[in-house]
């Protein structure tokens, strides 16, 4: 059966009129006071989310836990601070990632550093910083950072990340972080290079490895997907134990999905990028939860270790944290209709600004003046920009729209902020909505913003470095 989306299913709620409400305030409202585009962040959902996660993680494994949110997916200060206030630690790939956990208050035990370009500098600030844990993600990476705690007289815990080549059924190739062919991140296990990383180990007095990573991909809906990855577990207990070392933590990566979108499979991609053919729906309906993702993979990691000595388990949530509490307004300006053809709903927000997670995701639109209006025809939603791939997107089944109406682009919590562009267009505002009322947390973008970075109308007698 087809999942039929509502509001409810966001913890949103729709007024007599039919107008789209965030608790008691009225999303065209918010649209008004604030302009558009502008996203909505419901601060009470994300919240309970995160501790949801958390809870799960920790009822349903007997061992000890640890869940690292992956500052990648949505790395808004405000958004980090409520996430950190539910229990979640840090994970980050990057020096502006790093500087950003310990900004929101994150203590070095609390990070966890992952990233296939770690460059000497991020290495010697995470040392620098006493990060928990660097993931190490190449060989390279291994004696590179060896070299760097020889020299400055560090030393410092690892995992070796591993690329299990395993992908869930129906990603596509873009996603499939866990694909040996596909995707160059971790240590290749077929290509033996555990075993040399074992063997460069045993020689480095001052690098302590403490486990495995793995992250097979983003946008998961199965649980069974893990424990199929996790089954390389036991050729790498095997090559663990013949080097002399112990595995103390397993950290199973992110890509839990947000049950309300969806990646598009590599046909559907295909499909629509090729022949403009949506997907009507979310696809087949589902009742998964974060308990069960947690209960699937404490089963599978329980299987592979004493039940005295299970290691410690991570998690490093992004999307099923952030992206169902966050959704976009944009305001309808122009409605363009050439009959025999199309009608196109032009916004003032579209793929080269503010949406582009729509390019490849299957997102759900209201509109907000009247959410039970019928949906009658097939629309192009476009955004302001003079590009024609600017498109939110193509044939999307809608209600009869009229200018200054808007649009809630549904899931915008996860890659829309990290993604989005000055691409003729200041970057917009983001409000938090709670029971208390609203308030800007992160205002639009002004014009000196967009010039600050460069240098104008330098003086003549300035002296050229």
């Amino acid at each position: 059966m087809k999942k039929i989306l509502q509001p409810q299913d966001w913890g949103l709620q729709v007024a007599p009129d039919g107008e789209l409400m965030v608790g008691d305030h009225a999303a065209v409202a918010l649209a008004k006071e604030y302009g558009t585009p502008l996203h909505v962040l419901n601060e009470i959902l994300l919240k309970e989310t995160a501790k949801n996660f958390r809870q799960c993680v920790e009822s349903l494994y007997p061992g000890k836990t640890s869940v690292h949110y992956a500052y990648k997916c949505n790395s808004v200060p405000a958004v980090l601070q409520m996430i950190r206030s539910s229990g979640l630690k840090a994970e980050v790939m990057s020096s502006f990632e790093l500087k950003l956990a310990l900004h929101t208050g994150h203590k070095g035990e609390e990070i966890v550093v992952n990233g296939p370009c770690k460059t000497d500098d991020f290495l010697r600030e995470c040392l620098e910083n006493q990060v928990r844990l660097i993931v190490v993600d190449s060989l390279d990476e291994l004696k590179a950072l060896n070299e760097i705690c020889v020299t400055e007289d560090k030393e410092v815990d690892i995992l070796f990340r591993v690329n299990p080549d395993y992908t869930p059924r129906g990603m596509n190739q873009g996603s499939a972080t866990g694909s040996r062919k596909g995707c160059a991140f971790g240590l290749d296990l077929k290509g033996d290079e555990v075993r040399a990383g074992f063997t460069l180990l045993q020689e480095m007095k001052r690098i302590h490895f403490l486990g495995f990573h793995f992250h097979i991909g983003t946008g998961i809906r199965d649980p069974i997907d893990y424990s199929k990855a996790l089954r390389c577990l036991a050729p790498l207990l095997k090559l663990t134990h013949a080097a002399g070392f112990v595995v103390k933590i397993v950290d199973v990566g992110g890509g839990f999905a947000a049950m309300t979108t969806r990646e598009l499979t590599s046909r559907e991609l295909l499909i629509y990028q090729g022949f403009e053919r949506l997907p009507s729906s979310l696809g087949k309906d589902t009742d998964i939860t974060f308990k069960d993702f947690a209960r699937e993979i404490s089963n599978t990691i329980s299987r592979y270790f004493p039940r005295n000595d299970l290691p410690e388990l991570m998690y490093e949530p992004g999307r099923g944290i952030v992206s169902s509490s966050q959704f976009l307004l944009l305001t309808v300006h122009r409605v363009k209709n050439r009959p025999g053809l199309r009608k196109w709903l032009i916004t003032d927000g579209g793929l080269g600004t503010v949406t582009l997670p729509t390019f490849y995701e299957y997102h759900e639109v209201f509109l907000c003046n009247d959410v039970t209006r019928p949906r009658t025809e097939k629309v192009n939603i476009i955004g302001p920009v003079c590009f024609a791939t600017d498109v939110v997107y193509r044939n999307k089944l809608m209600p009869q729209v009229n200018p200054n109406e808007v649009l809630a682009i549904m899931d915008s919590g996860a890659y829309f902020t990290a993604l989005e562009s000055s691409f003729g267009f200041a970057r917009p505002a983001i409000v938090a909505v709670n029971n208390q009322g609203h308030r800007l947390i992160r205002r639009s973008e002004t014009f000196e913003d967009t010039v600050s970075r460069d240098l104008l109308n330098r003086s003549a007698k300035t002296k050229e470095v």
